[in-house]
C-alpha cells in the first residue's frame, strides 16, 4: 500500500526561495564565524555554551506572502547588511 504524502507547506517557488535563504545564511554563518564563534548563544539549552548562529538572529514569516524578514537588533550592521542583501536578492523585498 502507498503512503499519501502532505503536500509540501509552501507553493514550489516560495520553497526553493527558502532553501536557497538558508544556504545562504549557512555561507554567512562561515563567512562571519569569528563573530559567531566568539558570542554565545541565547538559545542554548545544553549545560555548556554553545555558539551563536546567524539562524537564532533572525525571524523569517513565511505563513502568507510576502515572505518577511526581521533581525535581532544588537546583529552587528555589516552582518546584517549581508543577511538583508541576501534576502532581497531571493524575495526582492
Amino acid at each position: 500500500m502507498r503512503h499519501r504524502l502532505s503536500p509540501p507547506p509552501y507553493p514550489a517557488d516560495v520553497a526553493a526561495q527558502l532553501t536557497a535563504f538558508w544556504h545562504g545564511v549557512a555561507a554567512l554563518e562561515v563567512k562571519y564565524d569569528m563573530y559567531f564563534t566568539s558570542t554565545l548563544s541565547r538559545r542554548s539549552s545544553w549545560s555548556e555554551p554553545q555558539p551563536s548562529t546567524l539562524a537564532e538572529n533572525l525571524v523569517l514569516q513565511c505563513t502568507k506572502t510576502p515572505v518577511r524578514l526581521s533581525l535581532h537588533p544588537h546583529l552587528p550592521e555589516e552582518i546584517a547588511r549581508d543577511t538583508r542583501a541576501l534576502f532581497q536578492q531571493l524575495f526582492g523585498q
